[in-house]
């Protein structure tokens, strides 16, 4: 699968359990990493409202789910090309954004040694703040309760992006950043 929009962890041992269920709600698979899924479905916004409500019926699925990313926009990339790619997969974010706190979170799966995450959320620190000045915009990056949090994940060579807003974050507690 190349093109999905949802990137699940499982609690340890229970992957299996969970791919049964999520495939209830969408197309799911194991990319080879442990404890994750990640899958394709029709509606995002729905997706998640479907996990919500099965938490808050006590569904004993949900127990198996450790997080949830919906994922925007994903990307190939070599560790010479990730900086300039996930560069221009956030830029359209800053249309979205105004004045406020961010971060940027990198889980990186693959590439070890060559691909740094706390460097990388640096450069992208930096570089949201440059482009949000051009557009005219203030932004700060905060740890604490941010209004927006910039997600990438990797899966080998391929890359998940999001912007998770403070609401959001709320209404989906499993929109969890690690």
């Amino acid at each position: 699968m190349v093109d999905w929009n949802i990137i699940a962890t499982a609690q340890p041992g229970r992957d299996r359990d969970l791919l049964q269920e999520l495939n209830q709600l969408g197309d799911f698979r194991r990319p080879g990493f442990r404890g994750i899924l990640i899958g394709r479905v029709a509606d995002v916004n729905q997706f998640l409202e479907a996990v919500r409500q099965a938490a808050e019926q006590g569904m004993k699925w949900v127990e198996a789910l450790a997080r949830v990313l919906p994922v925007e926009q994903i990307f190939r990339f070599t560790p010479e090309t990730f900086e300039a790619e996930l560069k221009a997969a956030v830029a359209p974010f800053i249309e979205r954004m105004v004045a406020g706190t961010f971060y940027v979170r990198l889980e990186r799966r693959g590439f070890k040694g060559r691909i740094i995450s706390p460097e990388v959320e640096r450069t992208l620190d930096t570089y949201v703040i440059g482009l949000a000045a051009e557009h005219g915009k203030t932004l700060q990056v905060s740890f604490e309760d941010a209004d927006y949090v910039i997600v990438a994940e990797t899966i080998s060579d391929m890359c998940g992006v999001a912007m998770l807003t403070r609401e959001l974050r709320a209404r989906y507690p499993f929109v969890k950043i690690r």
